[in-house]
């Protein structure tokens, strides 16, 4: 590849840095950087130092600038800076014919070399009031500005004041690398302002160059370029075997194909200032005369601060700016964190912070995917799309894109709602998600001409990409896209997807847990089920086995005792009163036993029932009276703190005795022994219930017993089956009632309740 030949297939790579050549307005000289002799020089340094090429290659550079020159440079740090900004040094020095030959050199290392940069100073010292004057402007209305646009039209302004050109504009750089002008100040009577130029214009090798040297000026874009002769006679180009490195050179010669470009547009010089922030390409100063035109090194160092300084200040107000959207997402999602702490759901804070989501992320409609439901707002098309083409796109969980349709199949209607869209992932399946929607932005983009380079043939038959030859205003409808999502909108989606991945992360796991509690409460109740329905049926089969075998001699008791009663009569034996008395009350209980033992036969089986209004003092008396008929504790002391004014339970009294029975006998026998033999009942009220508190002075409970205590067939004595306490809870359950035992320093205490007359129909 040869300089004048640019193919298309490597002009993005074309190494301008190995040019070779320098502009007529300097000379170059690079020295051995360890042994200080020229290894390089252009064709005119006989106009600067009054010796050519041939007459200074291979000398030691101190004879050509004198030894306090050359102490000097070795002295020099040289160090570049990134971006290379302009630092002068001015030397003295006698020339061949003893002539002192004053110049100003721009010094850097490259690659062992030492570059020196000619440069003629100023003929007459600058106007020291002028400068005096645009500094108190720069300061004053330079570093006011706020606004982004403010700063940029103030730039454009003073930095034309300086350099003098006809035209300066601020060029800013989009994310596909396209360029918008954005201020501009002119002497011409047409205008660039919001012109946009393709990003083809400036090819990356340029870019990188921009990167690396804030100040480029070309004083005369047609002027013979000058080659650089190596110390073997060659030149330093890129075909050359030692090129030298030109990277740093603010003198390398202008690219043919830059050439072509700037002849295209008229330009006759040029000057851009790159502005930089974040160690990132945001634009250009471009400035263009229409003539050539050469401005001093002064001026050319005040418009590099000038640029500098607006760089610096762009990234003032972008960072600004960036901070304000970022403590803006951070607080929506610290707000948005505090009210889930309340328990409110996600779906129910999305809901609430909708607008104030989509305002911040400047979306028309959104839609929130949890698992297989979606909930829309604001504008989302009518039928749903699948955004599984998104993912590809993803980076830390966050997908953006402005033209949705190049990732997913849509209809028009669909297109105009949802022309571009932003996803966050909410949850590690990817089944979760939330999806912002921009609407179609409707944009006509007014081009610096048609944005297409254009293939050329020469006559060897080589193809090469020629830059634009007009640039008539040419315009450009864009529709099917939105607005695009910036890097501020991206910390800012990153900022809330944090958030809400974390709290539907916490939702998830809260439901999980909720689940299994829920199955494990199912399986306890299904468990508790089964062994009531194996306790009722064993304690069904047992009741009417013990009711068949008891009902036969009860019969028996009862005629054996009606028997004897007859024989005395037939022996015409006189029955004492009390004695008659006694028999009447052995058949009546005898009588009674056995319908206690039917209906605990019909409530164990079937768990029926014979509830009536009923007095619960007497319930409870008459249980006592049974328990107490066989004791033979002759310290027994029993007190029954009866409450007379309880309102009536709806009860079955002889269940109810049952169960005093089952309470009083399990007393009296962990009383067998004891020092102190007292038993007590206590009836109370408490609010819609009585209370039924039956204590004793025994043994107490075993500890490891209290699980058991009322599970059928556990005892705690070397008598009975173990089934009166598990029938004592199986009747005050079926009475709505709950019975417990309490703690209790001596002995042991068990209470029941019942529910007070009424106090259902009060509840309900």
């Amino acid at each position: 590849m040869t300089l004048d030949t640019v193919n298309l297939e490597t002009c993005d790579r074309e190494p301008i840095h190995l040019i070779g050549a320098v502009q007529p307005h300097g000379a170059l000289i690079a020295i051995d950087g360890e042994r200080f002799t020229v290894e390089f020089a252009s064709r005119n340094t006989a106009s600067f130092i009054g010796l050519g090429p041939e007459q200074i290659l291979g000398k030691d550079i101190a004879k050509l600038i004198g030894e306090a020159n050359a102490r000097h440079l070795r002295s020099l740090t040289l160090g570049r800076s990134t971006p290379d900004l302009l630092s002068p040094w001015f030397l003295s020095f006698p020339g061949p014919d003893g002539t002192r030959i004053d110049l100003e050199c721009l010094p850097h290392r490259s690659n062992g070399h030492i570059v020196l940069e000619l440069l003629h100073p100023e003929p007459a010292p600058a106007r020291v009031w002028e400068d005096e004057y645009l500094r108190r402007e720069f300061i004053s209305e330079l570093v006011t500005p706020g606004a982004l646009e403010d700063l940029a039209n103030a730039s454009a302004r003073i930095i034309r004041d300086v350099t003098g050109f006809d035209r300066v504009m601020i060029y800013r750089f989009a994310e596909d690398k396209h360029g918008e002008v954005i201020a501009e100040s002119t002497n011409r009577p047409d205008s660039f302002l919001g012109l946009h130029y393709p990003a083809s214009d400036i090819p990356d090798p340029a870019r990188r160059h921009f990167l690396l040297n804030v100040v480029r000026a070309i004083p005369d874009i047609n002027s013979e370029r000058v080659p650089i002769i190596s110390r073997k006679g060659g030149v330093a180009d890129a075909q050359s075997a030692s090129p030298l490195d030109l990277t740093f050179s603010k003198l390398r010669a202008v690219a043919p194909v830059h050439v072509e470009y700037l002849n295209n547009m008229g330009v006759a010089a040029s000057l851009s200032i790159s502005l930089v922030t974040n160690n990132q390409l945001w634009g250009l100063v471009a400035c263009h005369n229409y003539e050539p035109r050469e401005i001093s090194s002064s001026r050319l160092r005040f418009a590099e601060l000038l640029g500098s300084t607006t760089s610096a200040l762009l990234q003032s107000i972008e960072s600004t700016n960036q901070l304000q959207k970022s403590i803006t997402a951070e607080k929506t999602a610290f707000r948005i964190e505090q009210q889930a702490r309340g328990g409110t759901s996600l779906r129910s804070l999305i809901d609430d912070w909708a607008p104030v989501l989509m305002q911040l992320i400047d979306a028309q409609g959104m839609l929130l995917f949890r698992g297989d439901g979606v909930v829309t707002f604001g504008a989302v098309p009518e039928k749903p799309l699948d955004f599984s083409g998104l993912c590809k796109l993803q980076a830390d969980g966050v997908a953006t894109t402005a033209q949705l349709s190049d990732h997913i199949d849509m209809d028009a209607e669909q297109l105009t709602v949802a022309a571009g869209a932003a996803l966050l992932d909410l949850s590690e399946d990817g089944r979760d998600y939330l999806v912002f929607l921009r609407s179609d932005f409707e944009q006509t983009i007014r081009w610096a001409g048609k944005p297409d380079k254009v293939e050329t043939t020469t006559e060897g038959g080589v193809t090469r990409l020629s830059p634009r030859g007009s640039f008539a205003l040419w315009r450009e409808e864009r529709r099917g896209q939105s607005r695009p999502f910036s890097a501020m909108d991206r910390d800012a989606l990153r900022i809330l997807r944090r958030a809400l991945f974390a709290l539907n992360s916490l939702e998830h796991e809260r439901a999980a847990r909720e689940a299994q509690k829920t199955a494990e409460e199912k399986e306890t109740r299904l468990r508790h089920a089964l062994l009531d329905a194996s306790r009722a049926s064993s304690m069904g089969e047992l009741a009417s086995a013990i009711a068949h075998e008891l009902n036969q001699p009860l019969s028996a008791i009862s005629n054996y005792i009606s028997a004897c009663r007859q024989e005395l009569r037939n022996a015409d034996v006189e029955i004492p009163e009390r004695a008659a008395q006694l028999i009447d009350e052995a058949v009546a209980e005898t009588t009674r036993a056995g319908d206690l033992m039917r209906r605990m036969r019909n409530f164990i089986s079937a768990g029926d029932l014979n509830a009536e209004y009923i007095d619960l003092n007497k319930a409870i008396q008459q249980g006592i009276d049974l328990a107490l008929a066989y004791v033979d504790l002759p310290r027994l002391q029993v007190n029954l703190l009866l409450d007379q004014g309880i309102p009536r339970v709806l009860a079955d009294p002889v269940q109810i005795g049952q169960v005093m029975l089952n309470l009083a006998r399990n007393s009296i026998a962990a009383m067998q022994g004891a020092r102190v033999q007292k038993l007590t009942v206590e009836v109370i009220r408490s609010g819609q219930w009585v209370k039924v508190y039956v204590r004793d002075t025994g043994h107490g409970i075993p500890t490891e017993q209290r699980k058991y205590l009322f599970e059928p067939f556990n005892t705690s004595t070397t008598q009975g089956m173990g089934i009166g306490l598990s029938l004592c809870r199986s009747i005050i359950e079926a009475h709505e009632g709950r019975i417990w035992a309490e703690p209790a320093k001596t002995g042991s205490v068990f209470v029941f309740q019942l529910p007070i007359e009424g106090a259902n129909d009060e509840q309900a």
